[in-house]
């Protein structure tokens, strides 16, 4: 196990032939098996009510598995900015900074 982690898999403690994802929530995990069953990837799942829930897939499956995994969670994450002025704001303000750098580059002595 890896001493830092930051994505919600890594490879099965014990076999070294899975694969395990961690979902905190269960409808996300749900959501991920039906990725998983629509291209046909096999996959064992954990049936606890609590969290973590756990999805387990064949190692030779993680290219095609963790794009699944990815496009799940991105339909699930939050803006990096929620506030759409303050996000705005940001990108107008480095726009004004780059026109800056630019102008200085060009007219400069």
């Amino acid at each position: 196990m890896a001493i830092l982690n930051i994505t919600n898999f890594d490879d099965h403690p014990e076999d070294p032939m899975w694969m395990v994802f961690r979902f905190t929530e269960r409808r996300i995990a749900d959501e991920f098996v039906d990725g998983l069953s629509a291209v046909s990837i096999p996959f064992e799942q954990d049936e606890s009510d609590e969290a973590p829930f756990l999805v387990g897939v064949k190692a030779h499956n993680r290219e095609a598995a963790v794009r699944i995994n990815y496009a799940v969670l991105g339909k699930h994450r939050s803006p990096f900015i929620a506030d759409g002025l303050f996000r705005w704001s940001v990108i107008g303000l480095f726009a004004i900074l780059l026109l800056m750098a630019v102008l200085g580059m060009v007219f400069g002595k």
